[in-house]
């Protein structure tokens, strides 16, 4: 199978990179930013045509939230514009596309996890942009969308990666929020997801995938990374954690609660969704 891969030194990107290394069934060819301007539908054709896929991977995004605020323009061209000539290359090819995207096309107003069928109504430019490529890649009969959340693994530059480090090294309390509900998403676990879309030949839907457990805070989340390096290291004391509960008083508007169900995902052969807890450990 021919994947082709944007965005391929990205947080996903990376994960997707280091699994296919060893295995024979997935012939990646891999993009990095600089490799290929997904803004530019000639480059893109350009690459489908030469490559071939079955399946591309579109992990390349505008993600920065506060930014997209700043300079909505930006924001749309790398997170919905672009997917126009995505999917004239994509037809030209046959291939099925798959894009990631996001929880925060929800505008966190429930009380109890997302699933597919739940309407969407961001509250900011970043997620009103990517709900405006999710709109794009359902409208082509060879589209998936894959929402997810809070992705992390040792090669993510995020918070949640960088919360064993920040512990380490912090000579006072980590303060951290605990307004927002998220769904933590080891980024292995996304990536055996994706690999068995394709493996089964899904060439079409929505679908989320999040770990399992039911969400939680970076309060919450920072805490069991705590309790986690105290365990493994009895001797060592990692800064304090201490609770900050005042949202988000400056910079783009977030939503509150915005955990999905990845129950209909994991109703596909191979998919497993460990609980969030789970993928802790091999960030310490």
């Amino acid at each position: 199978m021919k994947v082709v891969l944007t965005g391929a030194h990205g947080g996903v990107g990376s994960i997707v990179r280091q699994m296919t290394a060893d295995r024979a069934d997935i012939e990646l060819a891999a993009f990095s930013r600089e490799q290929l301007d997904i803004t530019d539908p000639r480059a893109v054709m350009s690459c489908f045509i030469h490559e071939k896929p079955d399946y591309v991977i579109n992990a390349a995004a505008f993600t920065h939230v506060d930014k997209a605020e700043a300079d909505p323009r930006m924001a749309y061209r790398l997170n919905a514009d672009c997917l126009e000539g995505m999917i004239k290359a994509s037809e030209k090819t046959r291939t099925v596309l798959i894009h990631l995207s996001t929880d925060y096309v929800f505008d966190g107003k429930k009380d109890k996890p997302y699933t597919e069928e739940d309407e969407t109504s961001p509250v900011n430019v970043y997620g009103a942009s990517k709900r405006a490529g999710e709109l794009k890649v359902l409208a082509y009969p060879r589209g998936i969308v894959v929402r997810t959340s809070w992705v992390y693994s040792r090669h993510s530059r995020n918070f949640l990666a960088a919360v064993p480090g920040l512990l380490g090294n912090q000579t006072g309390p980590l303060y951290v929020d605990a307004f927002q509900k998220n769904s933590p998403t080891y980024a292995p676990d996304l990536v055996n997801a994706l690999f068995c879309l394709m493996k089964d030949r899904i060439d079409s839907g929505l679908f989320h995938y999040t770990n399992s457990g039911g969400g939680c805070s970076r309060y919450v989340f920072a805490l069991k990374v705590r309790d986690l390096m105290r365990q493994k290291n009895p001797a060592f004391f990692p800064a304090p954690v201490l609770p900050v509960e005042t949202g988000y008083p400056e910079g783009a508007p977030r939503p509150v609660y915005t955990v999905m169900s990845p129950q209909k995902i994991s109703q596909l052969p191979g998919v497993t969704v460990p609980h969030w807890q789970e993928g802790i450990e091999n960030i310490i």
